[in-house]
């Protein structure tokens, strides 16, 4: 009764809220197999949740799988393992559809989905939505930037009608995707959230600058080494006057949140490079050495 009843309102619903990391996480996989294994197909599980009887695409888990003769084999294996993980972090997720990148819908993609609709009924009914509820997502990886829609469209279970959408992210959402993405600012490559973070630092610096020749302006006058200038001092009060009223204790909290915020982000960038960096080392030691390398790792052990 309460599924039932979840999937209509599903239906029913004219959007479908699509998290921006679940279009990063497609694009990833897509890229990883383009590069690594010539795959020129991504596929993998969408998750959701239902929030206020609208349903909120948050994640996507990728699955292995063979096109290469007549029937398609799907490997969810992995996937259950990656989803036991993801359930402890989020329980409310559910599995609500699946997803795959190409130019366009085809015949492909219905025998994928006849797999996927009869693998679901052997999951466990708090962890999926009906079998014939679920949504297909469509990416397109060979857009053109020129394109003015994303090139991204979700179907209904019965590959037909095209659910409408649209995008919405949190704040912890926001600044991932913006720290993930790489373009070139004044000749230099890398994220467009540390070039933004530039300018707000070399903003605040100049800011600094100005507070202080006011401070100086100030005592200065009060000391009589400067004669007082009216309208330059009712200039300064109306500048005091524009900071806004707050309790000492509130904004101490939250500079406090969003200092450690910023760490936060900080110190997981970090771990972030040095493991990519680590698996980098270790790509090339084995690629240099292969077994000989991992033999010689045995016997120092010993």
């Amino acid at each position: 009764e309460t599924m039932k009843s979840a999937a209509s309102i599903i239906m029913a619903a004219p959007e479908v809220v699509l998290h921006p990391m679940v279009v990063v996480n497609i694009a990833d996989q897509y890229t990883r197999g383009v590069i690594q294994s010539k795959q020129d197909k991504a596929i993998g599980i969408i998750l959701g949740s239902i929030i206020k009887g609208v349903l909120h695409i948050v994640d996507c888990i990728e699955i292995g799988f063979d096109l290469s003769g007549q029937d398609v084999k799907l490997s969810v294996d992995l996937f259950e393992d990656d989803y036991n993980l993801h359930k402890e972090a989020y329980p409310a997720n559910k599995v609500v559809g699946w997803y795959c990148t190409d130019e366009d819908l085809n015949a492909t993609h219905a025998k994928i989905h006849e797999k996927v609709t009869s693998w679901l009924p052997s999951r466990k009914t708090e962890d999926r939505l009906e079998a014939d509820k679920i949504l297909f997502l469509l990416m397109n990886p060979r857009a053109k930037m020129s394109d003015e829609a994303l090139p991204i469209a979700i179907y209904s279970q019965d590959l037909k009608a095209i659910q409408k959408y649209k995008i919405q992210s949190d704040t912890a959402e926001t600044v991932a995707v913006v720290h993930t993405a790489q373009e070139v600012v004044d000749q230099k490559e890398g994220s467009k959230l540390v070039h933004h973070y530039e300018n707000v630092h070399r903003g605040l610096m100049m800011m600094r600058e100005r507070l202080q020749l006011i401070t100086a302006y100030v005592v200065a006058c009060q000391e009589g080494k400067v004669k007082p200038n009216n309208s330059t001092l009712r200039n300064i009060k109306g500048i005091c006057n524009r900071l806004p009223s707050m309790q000492t204790t509130k904004f101490k909290n939250e500079f406090q949140g969003e200092f450690n915020d910023t760490m936060l982000l900080t110190y997981l960038s970090s771990i972030t490079k040095n493991s990519s960096s680590l698996g980098a080392i270790m790509s090339n030691f084995n690629s240099t050495f292969g077994t000989q390398g991992r033999s010689f790792m045995r016997y120092e052990d010993d």
